[in-house]
């Protein structure tokens, strides 16, 4: 199977929501949900897909300048997801 830039973002992702829904799944009672829940569920995702941009740029840019070094992160990160 050959690993891609993409089929790593989506587990990823996968793995993002996953965990969002049990954070939220741990907050009790319909207003903490609506009220603490729905701002902290907010707040990590906008970071993480502010980190997931700057990364993906990064990668991006390996890929046009060092092909070597991108195949390398590639392994890396399917190795950590």
């Amino acid at each position: 199977m050959k690993t891609t830039l993409l089929k790593i973002m989506w587990q990823k992702e996968k793995k993002h929501w996953k965990r969002i829904k049990e954070m939220l799944g741990k907050v009790k009672g319909w207003g903490m949900k609506l009220t603490v829940g729905a701002i902290m569920a907010l707040l990590i995702i906008i970071a993480h897909y502010g980190f997931m941009i700057m990364h993906t740029l990064y990668e991006t840019f390996l890929f046009f300048v060092s092909r070597k070094a991108f195949k390398a992160n590639l392994q890396k990160l399917s190795l950590t997801v």
